[in-house]
């Protein structure tokens, strides 16, 4: 998508984190920003943050609520006009492993992680279509695709968002609607605060005593600057690209990991490569695409 400058971004869990990082780069290119947040206190920061810098509204939203996310788009677009750029954002960094883990935390981490995306784009991608553009940034992470111990809600929830923008991409080519997916390195956030986030309906949970003290202190030591991710975003919009890594120090890890399932076709026989097997094609245009223009932008 080019020519960003005048129109206007919806941001979920956009108060803080890189959701406010991506609204302070959004905003240095003249694009107006709806920011959504489901906690107040995050929400009266960003407004102390973003000053008189640019066109903001704020929303206070709770994702997982679909009527709630209708109102705020009617809101967003009555007072700022149609929105080109839906950012994703809104999440819950619970930890907890396998063991760990019961229903509730499973219920609330989907519910949020997943389904605050899946309602994101239910609520606004008929607006693009209808208007032939638009851009949607889904915020997955690098545990998306290099997953480990301790998280098995959050990192299920964010393979899951990668899995879904390649799928949706697939879908809306040649509508004039883009799609990103953040695959998130660390980054200073408030998402250590689960423990102020949890809702009631969800408290019965055996993490509720290690969250309240997992949120005295950022997890992250050191993390990259919200603008710094915020203004990689913005490039990647411009740039139309599918996939954003913020940290290439994951580079090899990832290599890694794809090499690791390749070993499971056993060896390479050296036969031409199958196009269709049982009336299904066996390679996607996209992925092909995305080398091609890899060295383009």
């Amino acid at each position: 998508m080019k020519d960003l400058a005048g129109r206007v971004a919806f941001i979920t869990g956009g108060g803080s984190g890189l959701g406010l990082g991506m609204a302070r780069a959004f905003i240095e290119q003249g694009i107006a920003v709806a920011i959504a947040d489901i906690m107040p206190d995050h929400l009266a920061s960003a407004r102390v943050a973003l000053g008189e810098t640019g066109r903001c509204h704020f929303i206070q939203l709770d994702v997982t609520n679909r009527a709630a996310f209708a109102r705020a788009a009617d809101e967003a677009e009555a007072l700022l006009g149609p929105v080109s750029i839906l950012c994703n954002n809104a999440g819950v960094g619970m930890l907890g492993s396998t063991q760990t883990t019961g229903y509730v935390d499973w219920d609330w981490v989907m519910s949020v992680n997943l389904g605050g995306v899946i309602n994101g784009i239910q609520t606004f991608l008929p607006r693009m279509r209808a208007r032939g553009e638009g851009h949607i940034v889904n915020t997955s992470s690098i545990g998306g695709i290099l997953p480990g111990p301790g998280g098995v809600a959050y990192l299920t929830a964010k393979a899951a968002v990668l899995g879904l923008s390649e799928a949706m991409l697939c879908d809306v080519r040649g509508e004039g609607i883009g799609v990103t997916v953040i695959l998130l390195g660390p980054t200073a956030s408030n998402i250590h605060k689960v423990a102020k986030q949890r809702p009631k309906l969800y408290s019965d949970s055996g993490l509720a005593a290690f969250e309240v003290e997992f949120g005295e202190k950022p997890i992250i030591a050191g993390g990259m600057d919200p603008l710094e991710g915020g203004r990689q975003v913005l490039k990647a919009i411009e740039r139309d690209q599918l996939y954003l890594f913020t940290h290439p120090e994951f580079r090899h890890a990832v290599q890694q990991r794809f090499s690791a399932i390749m070993t499971a076709f056993g060896p390479d026989t050296g036969e031409p490569a199958a196009t269709e097997s049982h009336g299904f094609p066996t390679f996607n245009p996209l992925f092909a695409e995305i080398i091609a223009n890899s060295g383009k932008n």
